[in-house]
């Protein structure tokens, strides 16, 4: 099983949509796998989820639309 290094509390503050979180690290991490590929390069994908996990949590890597998320959350009274 992976163990998490990272607390995910600590990336909520950083991206602040849990759901997204876990969507943004998988899509960066399928976009690394693709750029090595390109390059001739292969790497285990637990190993590119680490590093996409390190730059979401860097702050290096953003959400492109994040008024568009905005305005997806639900306003709960």
């Amino acid at each position: 099983m992976y163990k998490l290094q990272y607390n995910y509390d600590d990336m909520l503050k950083k991206v602040p949509y849990k759901y997204a979180i876990p969507v943004l690290v998988g899509k960066r991490a399928e976009r690394l796998k693709e750029e090595r590929t390109l390059r001739g390069e292969h790497s285990e994908l637990s190993k590119l989820m680490e590093y996409s996990m390190e730059e979401v949590y860097g702050e290096k890597v953003k959400i492109r639309n994040e008024d568009m998320m905005k305005l997806l959350k639900p306003i709960v009274k």
